[in-house]
């Protein structure tokens, strides 16, 4: 069975091969032929994907359903009540179901994210062939040298995975990271709150954490009602994950075993204001953390236009990072060869029916 961090590697893995897939146009090949067979191409290694994603996604979603009912047996346990007490049986009606729904909604956005990646791959290939043949036609330019400028000009970013409501573009591992971690997660506390309810536990607690997101701030550090037949409580509305990448889980709470005082205080806890309360020294480190991978994600986009323009001369994605935080003479060199390779794709892009759908120069080169 895959691990999380294979599955994302899947999408990262087949990322580069689409890429790769566009950049075959170089030798100067762009018949019609030619351009048929690497769209075929794409779509059987949208299927393969698609297939060991899907299978992938369902194994991580049951492992991780069973995980949660787990949970939420020993924190039953470990409240105080004994094993034998506990019907730890995962009843098919229930369970199955409940995981099955999940399995299904996860290969929904599978499928759309395929959808994507095939159109997003199979324009680059129809806009390379448009864009060689109006270089070479209409400028004159070689028929290698025009294929090696288009396949710069279209594929200088990630394979798209998904649109947002932007328009946005979102890299395909990007998006799908997000996609196996909220249903993983989903999965997980799923579980134990079908194992709460199978054991007719009615609260459950939304863990505190103390760095985290303005959404996820309001909704943690909570006792909820499953039913909203306890009105000390409030009821269990929305449940974790509040979005992709989500770290919040649900515990069970039992009440019985419980210091008097310890509930009162849980009780003023979970009626609070439903707003952000957390400290001003954990918004800014949340906001350091946010600004971190921002940074990161630059540097693969950064990593992606180079490699598009310069093949040959961009070392892989580590190093590049290595020589970009250092400063190296190395990444000098590598930022002014792109700036002068760039400059001559640009003029060749401002020609008559060359410049659609171009992107602007990036400013961080």
């Amino acid at each position: 069975m895959a691990t999380t961090e294979e599955l994302i590697a899947l999408y990262v893995q087949t990322d580069e091969r689409l890429r790769a897939l566009v950049d075959q146009l170089r030798d100067g090949n762009i018949s019609n032929r030619r351009k048929q067979q690497l769209l075929l191409q794409v779509d059987v290694i949208i299927a393969g994907l698609t297939s060991d994603a899907g299978q992938g996604l369902a194994d991580l979603i049951g492992t991780e359903y069973r995980s949660g009912a787990a949970v939420a047996v020993e924190q039953i346990v470990a409240a105080g009540i004994a094993r034998d007490d506990i019907n730890d049986t995962l009843k098919t009606f229930v369970h199955q179901k409940a995981a099955q729904a999940i399995s299904d909604e996860g290969f929904y956005s599978i499928l759309e994210a395929s959808e994507h990646m095939s159109r997003d791959t199979k324009q680059r290939i129809e806009d390379a062939v448009r864009i060689a043949n109006e270089q070479s036609l209409i400028q004159g330019v070689s028929r290698r040298q025009a294929t090696q400028n288009a396949v710069a000009q279209v594929n200088k970013q990630g394979i798209t995975g998904m649109v947002a409501k932007n328009n946005a573009r979102i890299p395909a591992d990007k998006y799908i990271a997000g996609v196996v971690q909220y249903h993983q997660r989903k999965a997980h506390v799923t579980g134990t709150e079908n194992m709460a309810v199978q054991n007719d536990h009615d609260l459950l607690y939304i863990n505190f954490v103390g760095i985290t997101c303005p959404v996820c701030a309001v909704y943690q550090g909570r006792v909820y009602s499953i039913s909203g037949n306890d009105s000390r409580f409030p009821k269990l509305e929305l449940r974790p994950p509040y979005h992709s990448h989500c770290v919040h889980s649900m515990s069970v709470w039992v009440e019985e075993f419980t210091p008097a005082a310890e509930v009162e205080q849980m009780i003023i806890a979970s009626n609070r204001e439903f707003e952000d309360n957390r400290t001003a020294a954990n918004m800014k480190r949340y906001n350091e953390l946010q600004r971190e991978k921002s940074r990161k994600n630059a540097t693969r986009k950064q990593w992606i236009r180079y490699k598009a323009v310069l093949p040959d001369d961009t070392p892989d994605l580590r190093q590049f990072a290595s020589h970009k935080v250092r400063g190296t003479a190395k990444y000098a060199e590598l930022q002014e060869l792109y700036r002068k390779v760039n400059i001559e794709i640009k003029k060749k892009e401002g020609s008559p029916g060359v410049g659609r759908k171009n992107e602007a120069t990036p400013a961080n080169t």
